[in-house]
């Protein structure tokens, strides 16, 4: 798990498409969807029902995290930014 497999799903959470994703990831729609299988693949479970976008109930919690990480990185980020 990375964090710019957890970046495409909540941009995907975000903005309900994976062209839209890839559009504000400033990437390509195929690498948001790597990431998104790739992620699939290590957790075991389907985060993103293909044939609706919407995210499944596990992508739901994923993402829920996935928010927290991202969180806890800008507040280590503006920590180190004050000690300097």
């Amino acid at each position: 798990m990375d964090l710019r497999q957890l970046a495409a799903l909540t941009a995907v959470a975000d903005h309900r498409s994976f062209s839209a994703a890839a559009r504000a990831l400033h990437t390509v729609q195929s690498n948001v969807s790597a990431h998104i299988a790739n992620l699939e693949r290590e957790l075991g479970t389907p985060l993103v029902d293909r044939t609706s976008g919407q995210l499944t109930e596990a992508g739901e919690l994923v993402v829920v995290r996935a928010r927290r990480v991202q969180s806890e990185l800008d507040a280590l980020a503006a920590d180190v930014a004050s000690s300097l």
